[in-house]
């Protein structure tokens, strides 16, 4: 999970850039994207997103794929905010997240070759190769248990 900590209340002072950090704003004056430690905010993120699926479930794409032997795999980026308590929002989710987009150049490498690495060592290898499925700093939701947190 890659978390660009802003950490600024907003002001309508424009001596207080943090607080006026958007999708637009410049390169310079953006935080540095790190990946989350938080064990809380990442439990909570987990919880927003497997609800979030959850809800959505019955309408994925089913096979039978073309080829037959084709499966699903998609990545999605979920926009969360942590307000000044510790509590995560869901702000939103896209189905084709600024990985390549050019708007998260300002992300260390590293962040982006874990999750190219993740991903391969999780869909691609086990897919191509045989090998088994390894989650790397991926994290299985339990849509089951998300569904009924809803209700």
């Amino acid at each position: 999970m890659i978390v660009l900590p802003y950490g600024q209340p907003y002001t309508p002072s424009p001596a207080v850039r943090a607080a006026h950090v958007s999708n637009i704003a410049k390169l310079q004056h953006l935080p540095k994207p790190s990946l989350l430690e938080d064990e809380s905010l990442i439990q909570q993120v987990g919880n927003l997103a497997g609800r979030a699926f959850a809800a959505v479930l019955e309408h994925a794409p089913r096979g039978p794929y073309t080829p037959r032997s084709a499966e699903l795999c998609q990545v999605f980026g979920l926009d969360i905010l942590a307000d000044a308590s510790g509590k995560a929002w869901l702000l939103e989710v896209n189905n084709y997240p600024a990985i390549a987009s050019g708007t998260m150049e300002h992300v260390d490498k590293a962040v982006y070759t874990r999750l190219v690495r993740d991903v391969m060592q999780l869909v691609v290898l086990p897919k191509v190769h045989g090998a088994d499925p390894a989650p790397g700093g991926w994290r299985e939701l339990d849509l089951e248990a998300a569904a009924a947190m809803a209700e």
